[in-house]
Protein backbone atom coordinates (compact mmCIF):
# COMPACT_ATOMS: atom_id res chain seq x y z
CA UNK A 1 0.00 0.00 0.00
CA UNK A 2 2.84 2.43 0.82
CA UNK A 3 4.45 1.79 -2.58
CA UNK A 4 1.20 2.51 -4.45
CA UNK A 5 0.69 5.71 -2.45
CA UNK A 6 4.24 6.80 -3.21
CA UNK A 7 3.73 6.08 -6.92
CA UNK A 8 0.53 8.09 -7.01
CA UNK A 9 2.22 10.93 -5.10
CA UNK A 10 5.02 11.19 -7.65
CA UNK A 11 2.60 11.08 -10.59
CA UNK A 12 0.54 13.85 -8.93
CA UNK A 13 3.70 15.91 -8.35
CA UNK A 14 4.68 15.60 -12.02
CA UNK A 15 1.12 16.31 -13.14
CA UNK A 16 0.90 19.57 -11.15
CA UNK A 17 4.24 20.72 -12.56
CA UNK A 18 3.05 19.99 -16.09
CA UNK A 19 -0.17 21.94 -15.54
CA UNK A 20 1.76 24.98 -14.35
CA UNK A 21 4.20 24.84 -17.25
CA UNK A 22 1.44 24.31 -19.81
CA UNK A 23 0.07 27.76 -18.92
CA UNK A 24 3.43 29.29 -19.81
CA UNK A 25 4.59 27.52 -22.97
CA UNK A 26 3.28 25.43 -25.82
CA UNK A 27 4.50 21.84 -25.49
CA UNK A 28 5.75 19.88 -28.48
CA UNK A 29 6.09 16.58 -26.65
CA UNK A 30 4.54 14.83 -23.69
CA UNK A 31 5.16 16.26 -20.23
CA UNK A 32 4.87 13.10 -18.18
CA UNK A 33 8.29 11.39 -18.12
CA UNK A 34 8.65 7.63 -18.26
CA UNK A 35 9.38 6.66 -14.63
CA UNK A 36 10.21 3.08 -13.68
CA UNK A 37 9.29 2.54 -10.05
CA UNK A 38 11.32 0.09 -8.00
CA UNK A 39 14.07 -0.05 -10.65
CA UNK A 40 17.60 1.27 -10.67
CA UNK A 41 20.41 1.04 -13.20
CA UNK A 42 23.58 -0.64 -11.91
CA UNK A 43 27.17 -0.39 -13.07
CA UNK A 44 26.81 3.10 -14.56
CA UNK A 45 26.61 5.70 -11.78
CA UNK A 46 29.33 8.36 -11.99
CA UNK A 47 28.00 10.80 -9.37
CA UNK A 48 25.62 10.75 -6.37
CA UNK A 49 23.99 13.95 -5.14
CA UNK A 50 22.52 13.92 -1.65
CA UNK A 51 19.39 15.81 -0.57
CA UNK A 52 17.80 16.11 -3.97
CA UNK A 53 14.35 15.91 -5.50
CA UNK A 54 12.99 14.18 -8.56
CA UNK A 55 12.94 17.32 -10.70
CA UNK A 56 16.29 18.66 -9.53
CA UNK A 57 17.76 15.21 -10.22
CA UNK A 58 16.55 15.40 -13.82
CA UNK A 59 17.95 18.93 -14.15
CA UNK A 60 21.31 17.77 -12.77
CA UNK A 61 21.44 14.90 -15.25
CA UNK A 62 20.84 17.11 -18.27
CA UNK A 63 23.61 19.50 -17.14
CA UNK A 64 26.26 16.77 -17.54
CA UNK A 65 27.21 15.93 -21.11
CA UNK A 66 27.60 12.21 -20.43
CA UNK A 67 24.48 11.72 -18.28
CA UNK A 68 21.91 9.54 -20.00
CA UNK A 69 19.66 8.54 -17.10
CA UNK A 70 19.30 8.71 -13.33
CA UNK A 71 18.12 6.75 -10.32
CA UNK A 72 16.25 8.74 -7.68
CA UNK A 73 16.44 7.14 -4.24
CA UNK A 74 13.32 8.33 -2.46
CA UNK A 75 14.25 7.29 1.09
CA UNK A 76 17.57 9.15 1.14
CA UNK A 77 16.45 11.71 -1.44
CA UNK A 78 19.65 10.89 -3.31
CA UNK A 79 20.19 11.41 -7.03
CA UNK A 80 22.32 8.82 -8.88
CA UNK A 81 23.56 10.07 -12.27
CA UNK A 82 24.25 7.39 -14.89
CA UNK A 83 26.37 7.38 -18.02
CA UNK A 84 24.07 4.78 -19.62
CA UNK A 85 20.36 4.25 -20.25
CA UNK A 86 20.61 0.57 -21.15
CA UNK A 87 17.63 -1.30 -19.72
CA UNK A 88 19.64 -4.53 -19.69
CA UNK A 89 21.38 -3.16 -16.59
CA UNK A 90 18.17 -2.51 -14.65
CA UNK A 91 17.69 -4.22 -11.30
CA UNK A 92 14.84 -4.31 -8.82
CA UNK A 93 11.20 -4.12 -9.77
CA UNK A 94 9.71 -5.28 -6.48
CA UNK A 95 7.68 -3.09 -4.18
CA UNK A 96 10.28 -3.36 -1.41
CA UNK A 97 12.54 -0.83 -3.16
CA UNK A 98 12.15 2.94 -3.25
CA UNK A 99 14.14 3.70 -6.37
CA UNK A 100 12.83 5.47 -9.44
CA UNK A 101 14.68 5.08 -12.75
CA UNK A 102 14.27 7.38 -15.71
CA UNK A 103 16.02 7.99 -19.01
CA UNK A 104 16.59 11.72 -19.42
CA UNK A 105 15.37 11.59 -23.03
CA UNK A 106 11.80 10.99 -21.82
CA UNK A 107 11.61 14.36 -20.04
CA UNK A 108 10.08 17.44 -21.57
CA UNK A 109 12.82 19.94 -22.33
CA UNK A 110 10.98 22.83 -20.68
CA UNK A 111 11.04 21.12 -17.29
CA UNK A 112 14.81 20.63 -17.49
CA UNK A 113 15.83 24.28 -17.66
CA UNK A 114 18.23 26.12 -19.98
CA UNK A 115 20.88 23.40 -19.99
CA UNK A 116 18.68 20.97 -21.91
CA UNK A 117 20.05 22.25 -25.23
CA UNK A 118 23.58 23.26 -24.22
CA UNK A 119 26.54 23.04 -26.55
CA UNK A 120 29.06 22.09 -23.86
CA UNK A 121 31.59 19.34 -24.43
CA UNK A 122 30.82 15.72 -23.69
CA UNK A 123 32.93 15.78 -20.50
CA UNK A 124 31.91 19.27 -19.35
CA UNK A 125 29.14 20.43 -17.02
CA UNK A 126 26.64 23.09 -18.00
CA UNK A 127 25.81 25.79 -15.44
CA UNK A 128 22.75 27.98 -15.89
CA UNK A 129 23.08 31.71 -15.39
CA UNK A 130 20.59 34.54 -15.15
CA UNK A 131 18.18 35.19 -18.03
CA UNK A 132 18.53 31.63 -19.24
CA UNK A 133 22.17 31.92 -20.27
CA UNK A 134 24.42 28.91 -19.79
CA UNK A 135 28.11 28.52 -19.03
CA UNK A 136 30.26 25.51 -19.86
CA UNK A 137 32.39 24.64 -16.85
CA UNK A 138 35.72 22.89 -16.71
CA UNK A 139 36.11 19.19 -17.44
CA UNK A 140 34.49 17.21 -14.63
CA UNK A 141 36.05 13.95 -15.79
CA UNK A 142 39.85 13.60 -15.45
CA UNK A 143 42.23 12.53 -18.19
CA UNK A 144 42.91 9.09 -16.72
CA UNK A 145 45.68 8.29 -19.23
CA UNK A 146 48.04 11.11 -18.26
CA UNK A 147 51.45 9.88 -17.07
CA UNK A 148 50.31 6.24 -17.02
CA UNK A 149 52.43 3.29 -18.14
CA UNK A 150 52.53 2.68 -21.90
CA UNK A 151 53.91 0.15 -24.36
CA UNK A 152 53.78 -0.40 -28.12
CA UNK A 153 54.39 -2.95 -30.85
CA UNK A 154 57.55 -1.03 -31.87
CA UNK A 155 58.90 2.50 -31.68
CA UNK A 156 60.93 4.99 -33.62
CA UNK A 157 63.14 7.39 -31.64
CA UNK A 158 60.65 8.43 -28.94
CA UNK A 159 59.16 6.21 -26.24
CA UNK A 160 55.41 5.50 -26.26
CA UNK A 161 55.10 7.43 -22.98
CA UNK A 162 55.44 10.76 -24.83
CA UNK A 163 51.81 10.29 -25.96
CA UNK A 164 50.54 10.62 -22.37
CA UNK A 165 52.87 13.34 -21.07
CA UNK A 166 50.15 16.00 -21.15
CA UNK A 167 52.09 18.07 -23.70
CA UNK A 168 49.81 18.95 -26.61
CA UNK A 169 52.65 20.43 -28.63
CA UNK A 170 52.09 18.37 -31.74
CA UNK A 171 55.45 18.60 -33.49
CA UNK A 172 58.15 15.99 -33.99
CA UNK A 173 60.94 18.36 -32.93
CA UNK A 174 59.27 18.92 -29.57
CA UNK A 175 59.87 15.27 -28.67
CA UNK A 176 56.22 14.82 -27.75
CA UNK A 177 55.04 12.73 -30.70
CA UNK A 178 55.15 8.95 -31.07
CA UNK A 179 55.19 6.60 -33.99
CA UNK A 180 55.90 2.93 -34.50
CA UNK A 181 58.93 1.70 -36.43
CA UNK A 182 58.92 1.69 -40.21
CA UNK A 183 57.94 -1.71 -41.54
CA UNK A 184 55.68 -2.56 -38.57
CA UNK A 185 52.62 -4.17 -40.16
CA UNK A 186 50.97 -5.08 -36.81
CA UNK A 187 51.15 -1.68 -35.20
CA UNK A 188 49.60 -0.74 -31.90
CA UNK A 189 50.07 1.49 -28.85
CA UNK A 190 48.68 0.77 -25.39
CA UNK A 191 48.18 2.53 -22.04
CA UNK A 192 47.58 0.91 -18.65
CA UNK A 193 44.99 2.97 -16.77
CA UNK A 194 45.82 1.11 -13.51
CA UNK A 195 42.16 0.51 -12.69
CA UNK A 196 38.91 -0.49 -14.37
CA UNK A 197 37.03 2.46 -15.81
CA UNK A 198 33.92 3.04 -17.85
CA UNK A 199 35.51 4.68 -20.89
CA UNK A 200 33.43 7.54 -22.26
CA UNK A 201 35.67 9.52 -24.60
CA UNK A 202 39.13 9.22 -26.17
CA UNK A 203 40.95 12.15 -27.76
CA UNK A 204 43.81 11.56 -30.18
CA UNK A 205 45.97 14.46 -31.37
CA UNK A 206 47.69 14.19 -34.74
CA UNK A 207 51.00 15.72 -35.77
CA UNK A 208 50.94 19.43 -36.65
CA UNK A 209 54.16 20.00 -38.61
CA UNK A 210 53.83 17.07 -40.99
CA UNK A 211 52.01 13.96 -42.09
CA UNK A 212 48.56 14.18 -40.43
CA UNK A 213 47.41 11.35 -42.74
CA UNK A 214 49.55 8.90 -40.76
CA UNK A 215 46.71 8.86 -38.25
CA UNK A 216 44.20 6.81 -40.22
CA UNK A 217 42.00 3.71 -39.99
CA UNK A 218 42.59 2.86 -36.35
CA UNK A 219 40.67 0.94 -33.70
CA UNK A 220 40.23 1.87 -30.06
CA UNK A 221 39.93 -1.32 -28.00
CA UNK A 222 39.52 -1.72 -24.24
CA UNK A 223 40.67 -4.78 -22.31
CA UNK A 224 39.98 -6.06 -18.81
CA UNK A 225 43.40 -7.75 -18.67
CA UNK A 226 46.70 -6.99 -20.36
CA UNK A 227 46.54 -8.51 -23.86
CA UNK A 228 50.33 -8.76 -23.86
CA UNK A 229 50.34 -11.10 -20.87
CA UNK A 230 47.00 -12.70 -21.74
CA UNK A 231 46.73 -12.84 -25.56
CA UNK A 232 43.39 -14.67 -25.41
CA UNK A 233 41.61 -11.83 -23.59
CA UNK A 234 38.74 -10.45 -25.66
CA UNK A 235 38.81 -6.79 -26.72
CA UNK A 236 35.85 -4.47 -26.27
CA UNK A 237 35.57 -2.15 -29.24
CA UNK A 238 35.16 1.48 -28.26
CA UNK A 239 35.35 2.86 -31.79
CA UNK A 240 36.63 2.09 -35.28
CA UNK A 241 37.92 5.22 -36.98
CA UNK A 242 37.75 5.01 -40.78
CA UNK A 243 39.71 7.19 -43.14
CA UNK A 244 42.53 9.63 -42.47
CA UNK A 245 42.84 12.72 -40.30
CA UNK A 246 43.75 15.34 -42.90
CA UNK A 247 43.99 18.45 -40.73
CA UNK A 248 47.38 19.09 -39.13
CA UNK A 249 47.47 19.11 -35.34
CA UNK A 250 43.81 18.14 -35.08
CA UNK A 251 42.53 16.50 -31.91
CA UNK A 252 39.88 13.91 -32.75
CA UNK A 253 37.37 13.50 -29.90
CA UNK A 254 35.83 10.03 -30.07
CA UNK A 255 32.94 8.80 -27.94
CA UNK A 256 32.62 5.06 -27.54
CA UNK A 257 29.75 3.63 -29.57
CA UNK A 258 28.91 1.11 -26.84
CA UNK A 259 29.52 0.67 -23.14
CA UNK A 260 33.10 -0.49 -22.51
CA UNK A 261 34.80 -1.05 -19.17
CA UNK A 262 38.41 -1.99 -18.67
CA UNK A 263 41.93 -1.16 -17.58
CA UNK A 264 43.89 -1.19 -20.86
CA UNK A 265 43.21 0.99 -23.88
CA UNK A 266 44.87 0.10 -27.18
CA UNK A 267 45.15 2.13 -30.40
CA UNK A 268 45.73 -0.19 -33.38
CA UNK A 269 46.43 0.66 -37.00
CA UNK A 270 44.16 -1.39 -39.27
CA UNK A 271 45.06 -0.48 -42.85
CA UNK A 272 48.86 -0.41 -43.12
CA UNK A 273 49.63 0.15 -46.79
CA UNK A 274 53.43 -0.12 -46.94
CA UNK A 275 56.63 0.08 -44.87
CA UNK A 276 56.46 3.88 -44.72
CA UNK A 277 52.87 3.88 -43.45
CA UNK A 278 53.35 4.25 -39.70
CA UNK A 279 50.86 4.82 -36.89
CA UNK A 280 51.69 8.27 -35.52
CA UNK A 281 50.10 10.66 -33.03
CA UNK A 282 51.24 13.14 -30.40
CA UNK A 283 48.83 12.73 -27.47
CA UNK A 284 46.12 10.36 -26.29
CA UNK A 285 43.66 11.51 -23.63
CA UNK A 286 41.18 9.11 -22.07
CA UNK A 287 38.12 10.23 -20.12
CA UNK A 288 36.11 7.88 -17.94
CA UNK A 289 34.98 7.15 -14.42
CA UNK A 290 34.94 4.48 -11.74
CA UNK A 291 31.44 3.18 -11.19
CA UNK A 292 29.94 4.27 -7.86
CA UNK A 293 28.18 1.34 -6.21
CA UNK A 294 25.49 2.13 -3.73
CA UNK A 295 22.73 0.69 -1.74
CA UNK A 296 19.77 -1.32 -2.99
CA UNK A 297 16.37 -1.98 -1.57
CA UNK A 298 16.22 1.49 -0.01
CA UNK A 299 18.97 0.81 2.56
Amino acid sequence: MMYISFQRFVHFDVYICCQILSCMVQFTNTCMPNLRYGNHLVGSTFKIIETSSLFSCAAECVSYGICKSFNFEFGRRACHLNGLDDLDYLEGGGRDTDFIYSSIISWNKTTLGPCHDNQCGYTQRCNSKRRGNVHCGEEFLPNIAKSKSTTSSSLYKYQPSVAVDGDLTATWSSGSCFHVAFGDFSQWWQVDLLDNYVIMEVRVTGREDCCPERLHDFALDVYQADPIAYPDVSPQLCYMYSGAVTERGKTVAIQCTSSVTGRYLRVSGKETENEQDVLQFCEVQVYGYNVIHCCTGGT
